[in-house]
């Protein structure tokens, strides 16, 4: 019987480090921003269309890993990915990724139906992402900008709906996803970065095989940078007040040493550079993901 609960207790933990919730964390930060930014929402509501969320996206990166095992047997940091290392077969991740749809569905229906659409949206344009004919993630820029739009904007216009705020104002809907959907773009570049010896040895003609990695980095850098800008563009076109710059400024500490490993991995666009970089980027963005989260709530409950 401990045998078997020991067993029972490793292959549950393969399952979820197949989910890989590590690398998507930010997409959650995104939802709950959405949910949050213009109103405090009605609080079950939320967390019921949060675990929906999580599990649509634990089953698009479960997906994800089923079609490109091939390529992740060749990538000196994927290769020991559950699918990869063939520690969970193809077969049972499909059934998984499949089962991990279906209870997303069955706690939406049992939520709110009209959230049906943006959920189907989202989990089908990230299964032509990564599934044959389209694989979309093969198609240059196209890449990114699917990155952009499944990661940026659906899971912002999610939160919005979950807690009933897809009726704000639509300028004030876009102008605040903009910069999430730059980030999200930039941040696939790098991790594309990391995966171009893999993705080019299996013919996977990304927008990092196609125009190489300095220019890729580079472009990344100019997204990142315009997301950081364009707060003060706002400004000077009166959609922010002055004082909700101060955000800025307070996580302005926290992007110096992100900037920083951003030169290095511009020098030097290595896959041990893109891995630094997504460690201290990881560190610093949770802290800086907290501060933004309280000081959202805090102007919500202040009316600040």
């Amino acid at each position: 019987m401990l045998c078997r609960n020991i067993c029972w207790y490793e292959t549950s933990k393969e399952y979820f480090r197949a989910c890989r919730v590590e690398s998507w964390s930010g997409w959650m930060f995104i939802f709950g921003l959405g949910s949050i930014l213009f109103d405090l929402p009605p609080f079950q509501r939320v967390i019921m269309f949060f675990l929906a969320f999580s599990l649509a996206t634990s089953s698009i990166y479960v997906l994800n890993q089923y079609f490109d095992r091939e390529a992740d047997r060749e990538n000196e940091v994927k290769f020991d990915l559950p699918v990869a290392s063939g520690r969970i077969t193809a077969g049972r991740a499909l059934i998984f990724s499949i089962l991990l749809v279906m209870i997303c569905f069955i706690l939406v229906l049992m939520a709110d139906t009209r959230l049906s659409p943006l959920f189907l949206a989202y989990l089908g344009l990230w299964t032509i992402y990564s599934a044959p004919p389209l694989r979309l993630k093969t198609v240059p820029i196209v890449d990114f900008a699917v990155s952009g739009l499944g990661a940026g904007f659906l899971p912002f216009l999610i939160g919005l709906d979950a807690s009933s705020q897809l009726s704000a104002n639509v300028s004030s809907i876009v102008f605040s996803a903009i910069p999430l959907m730059l980030f999200q773009s930039g941040g696939h570049i790098i991790q594309a970065v990391g995966d171009y010896e893999a993705d080019r040895k299996t013919g996977v003609q990304t927008f990092v095989v196609r125009y190489g990695k300095k220019k890729a980095v580079a472009v990344a850098g100019i997204m990142f940078l315009a997301a950081a800008l364009l707060p003060f563009m706002y400004l000077a076109l009166g959609l922010l007040s002055l004082g909700h710059l101060l955000l800025s400024f307070i996580l302005l500490p926290l992007s110096i040493p992100v900037g920083t490993h951003y030169v290095d991995l511009f020098r030097d666009p290595s896959t041990r550079n893109v891995i630094q970089l997504h460690k201290i980027a990881r560190k610093h963005g949770t802290i800086a993901l907290a501060i933004i989260w309280t000081y959202i709530l805090l102007t919500k409950i202040t009316g600040f």
